[in-house]
């Protein structure tokens, strides 16, 4: 180790967040400060403490410094610069019907006047920060290690080095440390505390900071007591909401309960007699709801635990010098309160919570739990119709809605984890599904933690979802409420106009540059104003470009259409296009064949405007691929008053003092026709956006129409990804119809994280490579969900593969069949079943609300799995789909994890009896390889073989543990007893 006193102080506080390390300088320290406001020892005793500390370390032959195990003391100086930045956020603990008993020591239980007025606190609103008084500063206190070098053998004895070089240097405090984005945390790193870059640093470098005092090894961690309420006072003393930090505290010292009777705990850490981290822990009583909505069997045994062992972490503020043991505190509070898990809830900023808590500083050490999907209950044939007295609904804490909030978990063995600290600088252009499910699937992974993700979206996260633009069903608002990006997601509210690969950064339209070590472009396309005819006449080449001769570009001037023309390109734009219409009095005309002309009909509809003319150019094939649908939408809107003209080309404009007065269309034959109209809404065309094109383009990217990419998701730049309809295959595949939008993009943005994990985890399995000229396979569905005129909701859940007009496709002899219940007014049902008799493609549009998340898991699955759906549909004994998949027996089929029950079932469908033997899986495989068609008496042949085989009992013990394992979702299924 080298080390040296030559340190940048001003360019490290110009890019990094040094306050609560007091600038890296000594505090000088005024006549008026007391000593004894925070602890009993004063600087100097501290100085003599770590003294101490270190000659002991010295005369030590082995030396062991673990972190689990140490925590420092910072001297009241440092303290004064180290106080916790704890923020406090609105959040909402369910009131417990009952309140368990929890043993705590009689002592830690205070009912003084002091406790009995914090209890009185209600910290209804937030408090306003004081501003701290300026700190005077001396000369820096901070040395830096030049060049370290460990043998990998003895690697974790890194922190041995610290003892000699803070002997070297007395008189400094920090030690500070370097490293490249690139380079991954090494165990020497893992004692020091990483410092948070500021907005406008441009460093290449990570920071990292190493108090002297952190090699003192005298920590205490014990239940909160009245004497602590001074240090604990001065720990919150900046932070917004410190009230609630201080009530919670209180009425854990008067009652050791909440209002509602819920036990709280309230721990501190101490070290030389100071105060240095807090912890308010309330017992958590929705582990129920928890446990049906969130996937967090994925790192408990949850029948393993107790109820009483489950505890939710409200508040938690360490000193900054600290927070590198944030982890070992957090273990001796599960210890002392003789608890398993501890839990934290998220929730988004516009929610407002009944019980508030602070934001903590812990969260990075804690794993994000994925939400589950829930399925739709038809309560009321659950519960049964007089005289019978069965009540199979589910537990209350299973059917009952909370706010969305997303769920931080850590648990005892969570707690000896560590996580991989990947400090690379990975920016995600586009706030496309695509991208949501990338960032997604990079947080959710538990055992890494990214530093440096951003976002850059001119319009941030979505939080809403118009009503005048169709959903991909992929982000939902309260699902991007309950994985919540922005908790570990940098966002910039901008658009990217250039890529500079050369210094590896991106350009943005407010001059910023945010710098990236990998970049991924998801920007995909957005609705594109369509040009007039003349318009498009001058944007084209008279004759190609040649060797010899080049033909002269003409100066074209960019069109400018009416300030009364719009598209939705924008959300905010899509969000308030009623609105926008009503401040332009007159017929509002819609151009466009597409599903978003008739879902913003149906916008204009609901916002009050009724003079609406909907144009529609010439189209090949309908966006709903269904003529019976398109009849009954179109009707639907001719009866609201909706006037719609057919196969007409936008021309040109005419307009009176700039005003748009009315718009010119051609027809396929015929004489021009004119449309009065004082507004126009465009939502035909599709493009990739100006500027983004412009910032692929100039920075050389193979660009033929979209970003050309290989089957990897690879540009021609090795640090430079793209997925999405922003993209294509590159020509030597010879597939230009199969790109990514005609795929589920939470699908591709899920390989595409899996694709470039294995980049920062090598122990991360790599999805299957493909070969250089095959494309990847993509299975899940796509989905479409709309809002159309006549109040009709319509869902469509199709196979991934390109557009085929439906007549024509039902032509070809391998179709299969089709089968459709009811019509406009009952709602109409179609289900398309394959050659193998599986569900391929799902229409639905009602009137009545469509209970989505259900209907959606029926693709894909065999007939069979739908009660013999076939054979009743042929007997006549189904008249409505709608109907027929509410009814109980179904749920099962909706079940989050009924895809895993199917694979395992497989997996012991292809286990043979006896070593050697061929399984029944295998002979199946190889009668269909002979003969698609087996006979009857094959086939029975197969069964008699299966009722005798012993995956006969091994798939009915599988399907009975999944029953019982599952009960709270489904408790109306007989279980082994019953059956």
């Amino acid at each position: 180790m080298c080390v040296s006193t030559e340190v940048d102080v001003d360019l490290l506080n110009k890019c990094f967040e040094l306050k609560p390390y007091t600038f890296l300088h000594h505090v000088v320290k005024k006549e008026d400060d007391d000593d004894t406001s925070v602890g009993t020892d004063s600087d100097a005793d501290v100085a003599d403490l770590v003294e101490a500390e270190l000659e002991g370390l010295q005369r030590e032959e082995t030396v062991e410094v673990a972190p689990a195990a140490s925590i420092a003391a910072p001297s009241v100086a440092s303290m004064k610069g180290s106080v916790a930045e704890v923020a406090s956020s609105k959040g909402d603990v369910s009131v417990a019907e009952s309140v368990r008993s929890v043993s705590i020591p009689p002592s830690h239980v205070s009912e003084t006047e002091e406790a009995e007025e914090l209890v009185k606190e209600s910290p209804v609103e937030e408090e306003v920060v004081v501003e701290e008084e300026a700190m005077v500063l001396g000369e820096a206190s901070a040395f830096c290690i030049q060049l370290f070098c460990m043998d990998d053998r003895y690697e974790m004895r890194s922190v041995d080095f610290m003892v000699e070089a803070f002997k070297r240097f007395p008189d400094k405090d920090y030690c500070v440390v370097t490293i490249p984005h690139t380079v991954a945390e090494f165990p020497l790193l893992q004692v020091f505390a990483r410092c948070t870059p500021t907005p406008t640093s441009t460093l290449e470098q990570e920071l990292y900071v190493f108090h002297r005092s952190a090699l003192l090894q005298s920590i205490n961690v014990r239940f909160g007591t009245e004497a602590d309420l001074t240090g604990i006072g001065y720990i919150t003393r900046k932070v917004r909401g410190k009230s609630t930090v201080m009530g919670d505290y209180g009425k854990y010292l008067a009652a050791m309960r909440d209002d509602d009777g819920t036990p709280l705990y309230g721990i501190v850490a101490e070290c030389a007699g100071q105060i240095v981290g807090v912890a308010v822990i309330r017992a958590e009583m929705d582990t129920e709801y928890l446990r049906s909505h969130y996937n967090l069997e994925d790192f408990i045994y949850y029948t393993q635990h107790s109820p009483r062992e489950h505890g939710h972490l409200f508040h938690c503020a360490v000193a900054a010098t600290f927070t590198n043991y944030t982890k070992f505190f957090l273990r001796e509070c599960l210890r002392l309160c003789e608890m398993s898990c501890l839990f934290y809830n998220v929730y988004g900023e516009d929610e407002k919570q009944e019980k508030p808590q602070s934001t903590v500083e812990a969260l990075q050490h804690l794993v994000q739990i994925r939400p589950r999907r829930q399925i739709k209950y038809p309560v009321e044939l659950l519960k049964g119709t007089p005289p019978s007295t069965y009540n199979n609904v589910p537990i209350e804490d299973v059917l009952k809605t909370l706010p969305p909030f997303a769920l931080f978990h850590i648990n005892r063995k969570l707690t000896l984890e560590p996580k991989m600290i990947i400090n690379s600088r990975i920016v995600v252009v586009g706030a496309s599904d695509v991208s949501l499910s990338f960032l997604e699937s990079l947080i959710l992974c538990p055992h890494i933690h990214f530093n440096n993700l951003v976002l850059v979206s001119p319009e941030g996260l979505p939080s809403s979802s118009p009503s005048s633009l169709a959903s991909s069903l992929c982000y939902s608002p309260d699902y991007m409420r309950k994985i919540s990006l922005a908790t570990s997601c940098n966002i910039v509210n901008a658009k990217m106009t250039s890529i500079n690969r050369a210094e590896q950064y991106v350009g943005v339209d407010n001059g910023a540059k945010v710098q990236y070590d990998y970049l991924v472009l998801c920007t995909g396309s957005q609705l594109a104003m369509s040009l007039p005819a003349v318009e498009e006449t001058k944007l084209q080449v008279s004759s190609p470009c040649t060797t010899r001769t080049s033909p002269r570009v003409a100066n074209i001037e960019e069109f400018s259409p009416p300030e009364q023309v719009i598209t939705l390109d924008t959300l905010a734009q899509a969000g308030s296009v009623a609105e926008w219409s009503k401040e332009n009095e007159g017929t509002v005309a819609v151009y466009g064949s597409t599903l978003t002309a008739y879902t913003t009909v149906q916008a204009l509809l609901e916002g009050g405007v009724t003079d609406i003319v909907n144009i529609q150019p010439p189209t090949l094939i309908s966006c709903f691929n269904n003529n019976q649908v398109k009849q009954i939408v179109e009707e639907a809107m001719e009866e609201q008053g909706v006037k719609i003209l057919k196969d007409l080309t936008l021309s040109s404009f005419r307009t009176d003092s700039g005003k748009l007065t009315g718009v010119v269309f051609a027809p396929e034959k015929g004489e021009m026709e004119t449309v009065t109209c004082s507004s126009l809404i465009t939502v035909q065309d599709s493009a990739i956006d100006q500027s983004t094109f412009e910032g692929i383009n100039n920075s050389c990217l193979v660009f033929d129409g979209r970003l050309v990419i290989d089957a990897n998701c690879h540009t021609n730049d090795p640090v430079i990804y793209a997925a999405g309809p922003l993209t294509k295959y590159k020509r030597s595949l010879y597939c230009d119809e199969w790109t990514h939008d005609i795929y589920c993009s939470k699908e591709i943005g899920e390989r595409l994280a899996a694709i470039m994990l294995p980049i920062f985890d090598p122990s991360f399995p790599a999805p299957e490579k493909t070969e250089e000229y095959e494309l990847p396979k993509y299975t899940r569905s796509k989905k479409v969900y709309a809002k159309l005129p006549g109040g009709y909701h319509y869902l469509n859940v199709s196979k991934p593969q390109p557009l085929i007009e439906l007549q024509t496709a039902m032509l070809d002899p391998s179709y299969g069949r089709e089968l459709v219940t009811g019509d406009k007014d009952s709602g109409y049902f179609r289900l398309h079943l394959n050659q193998y008799h599986t569900v391929e493609t799902i229409t639905c549009l009602s009137k009545k609300e469509i209970e989505i998340d259900n209907v959606c898991q029926v693709f894909g699955l065999h007939q069979e799995y739908m009660n013999s759906l076939e054979k009743r549909f042929d007997s006549d004994l189904i008249s409505d789909f709608f109907a027929y998949f509410r009814e109980p027996w179904c749920l099962l089929l909706f079940h989050d994890r009924f895809t895993e029950l199917r694979e395992e079932i497989k997996e012991l469908l292809s286990q043979p009896n006896q070593p050697g033997e061929e399984s029944l899986s295998e002979k199946v495989c190889q009668l269909v390889d002979e003969d698609l068609a087996i006979e009857e008496k094959t086939r029975q042949a197969l069964f008699d073989q299966y009722s005798q085989s012993l995956a006969k009992q091994a798939v009915e013990n599988r399907l009975f543990s999944y029953l019982s394992y599952n009960k709270y979702h489904l408790p109306h299924y007989a279980g082994r007893n019953m059956a």
